[in-house]
């Protein structure tokens, strides 16, 4: 296992991937510097377009990523009805997929029980798997990095069930 600390030490894990990079997020919360002021902005007036600036180094990660012919993908397992973030993660998905990233929703009670309390982790080319590193107060603050083989193809199995049973972004933003 090795530790990733912060998105620069995240990012080059990326470059490694040939084929595919899946994301599951299990949490209706997430806490983060970067989107302070977007998200003030959207919690005044949820009308708002919570991108901007703040956000195109994702973006431009992910079409770049993409143009290597690598499909990055996107799993957010949700309660609904939604709470203020899961909103604002909804409103802010069309920049994602705008970038080439493929977003579905699952909601919370449709999931395997495991499969919703599972820890947020990013899936490599069923090679590596990187977990979601929090710190006491809920930000992002890194990664821990495995290839071993067992959590790799529990991450995997994950994966296989929670992607075909989630609904496309475009189909369940329209709900």
């Amino acid at each position: 296992m090795r530790l990733l600390h912060g998105a620069d030490e995240l990012r080059p894990v990326f470059a490694t991937a040939q084929r595919t990079a899946f994301h599951l997020e299990t949490r209706d919360d997430y806490a983060t510097e970067s989107e302070s002021d977007s998200l003030a902005a959207f919690r005044a007036d949820e009308t708002t377009d919570p991108g901007g600036e703040w956000f195109t180094g994702w973006t431009d990660h992910v079409a770049a990523t993409v143009a290597r012919g690598v499909t990055v993908r996107r799993a957010r397992i949700v309660t609904e009805p939604h709470n203020l973030y899961t909103r604002y993660l909804l409103a802010l998905s069309r920049h994602n997929v705008a970038a080439g990233e493929e977003i579905r929703y699952l909601a919370r009670n449709l999931a395997l029980p495991g499969d919703a309390a599972t820890e947020d982790f990013w899936l490599f080319d069923e090679r590596a798997v990187a977990f979601s590193l929090l710190d006491s107060r809920g930000f992002w603050v890194g990664a821990a990095l495995t290839d071993e083989p067992a959590i790799v193809a529990h991450a995997v199995a994950i994966r296989d069930r929670v992607w075909p049973a989630a609904t496309p972004f475009e189909e369940y933003a329209k709900r």
